[in-house]
């Protein structure tokens, strides 16, 4: 029973680790990743994003919709240059910035005409670049429309230059390593866009059920747009892989909790050659082979049951304490760190499997045993 027991704690306690690791990706996520994300179906962009936009904000599930516009550059400051990915952003979404500047003020004016950027803590380490100095960095991206003479290769690309207002850093590589934020107006004078968009961000009008403000919000603007994600599909390949990490380690344990089960099938047969006596006087008093079977089978099940429930019971206690009192620290000194604690979440709904693998081990241990 205690074997059962441990091994049935681990195995929640290690369902709900990788719940927090779960909910730890999507907290990080959320910083830049909205709640409803729209690419086109076809094409790269949509072409009248900014009255799109209007339309999908008048809808009554839809606060805001917002364009965005993202494309590959060349960030070039002094003698040192590096491949970008540039984002032109609304003012609406400056404030983003408040919370995860590294240096600098986000957005504050340097010059007269020269627009303000925000670049991230890799692209600030290869360009070496001052933050809120004079100097500015250029922005050079390849000439969409036009002709191009061969003899001039700068004719091949358009430039603009912004001058580096703050450098951020959010603990995530596809966003820390070549990431730089810009104004929408210059991005789209750069790619000589009027009124076009790679993406539009929607956020849902209600928020006190967030789960069905998406739904609600996804299901009327799909028709409009085409392609609509949420945050868990944006990044379907991070939360993919938890998952996976987690099942896997499910069924690592649930091996572990098979060779814990090998314990009562000794037990039982123990217990058969005990009672042999017992079984001679129950037959005696009439009982057949199959009834005095199923005594044994309903003991061992009995003890796969105890075994688990008290499993199952620890395992949540433990899980819940560590969710809300963080008790198992991480190794590290805690201000290099972006948690310092174990990240843990427990879900109700992980006993569900947790049960179905006890009981079906322990009917199987025990039919075998009383056989």
């Amino acid at each position: 029973m205690a074997g059962i027991a441990v091994a049935t704690a681990a195995l929640v306690v290690v369902m709900s680790v990788f719940n927090g690791f779960h909910a730890l990706i999507e907290s990080r996520l959320s910083v830049f990743d909205p709640p409803l994300l729209a690419v086109p179906s076809t094409g790269k962009t949509f072409a009248n994003a900014d009255s799109l936009c209007r339309e999908l904000e008048a809808l009554p599930q839809v606060e805001s919709a917002l364009p965005v516009v993202c494309e590959r550059a060349l960030a070039v400051m002094g003698e040192r240059q590096t491949a970008i990915r540039l984002f032109g952003i609304p003012h609406r979404l400056y404030s983003t910035f408040d919370s995860i500047s590294l240096a600098g003020a986000p957005w504050a004016e340097f010059y007269p005409g020269v627009e303000s950027a925000v670049v991230s803590v890799g692209v600030a380490n290869v360009l070496q670049s001052p933050v809120g100095s004079e100097q500015l960095m250029g922005i050079y991206v390849p000439r969409r429309v036009g002709r191009i003479n061969p003899a001039n290769p700068m004719a091949a690309f358009r430039t603009d230059s912004v001058a580096v207002s703050a450098a951020f850093a959010l603990n995530q590589p596809e966003y820390d390593r070549d990431a730089v934020f810009a104004p929408i107006g210059l991005v789209r004078r750069l790619l000589q866009y009027s009124a076009e968009a790679t993406s539009i961000q929607i956020f849902p009008a209600s928020r006190s059920n967030e789960a069905a403000a998406l739904e609600a919000s996804k299901r009327v603007v799909t028709p409009q747009l085409g392609r609509v994600m949420t945050r868990m599909e944006q990044q379907s390949s991070s939360f993919r892989i938890v998952n996976m990490e987690k099942w896997m380690t499910f069924l690592l344990l649930g091996f572990i909790l098979i060779i814990a089960s090998f314990n009562i099938v000794s037990s039982l047969s123990l217990l058969i050659i005990e009672k042999q006596e017992n079984a001679q006087t129950l037959s005696a008093l009439g009982l057949d082979k199959r009834h005095i079977r199923g005594i044994y089978i309903r003991c061992g099940m009995l003890i796969t049951a105890a075994g688990g429930l008290l499993g199952m019971f620890f395992g949540s206690i433990l899980s819940l304490g560590q969710q809300f009192f963080g008790w198992v620290k991480l190794a590290a000194d805690p201000s290099m760190l972006s948690v310092t604690a174990y990240p843990v979440v427990f879900h109700f709904a992980d006993l569900l499997p947790v049960a179905a693998l006890i009981a079906a081990i322990g009917a199987l241990t025990a039919v075998i045993a009383s056989r």
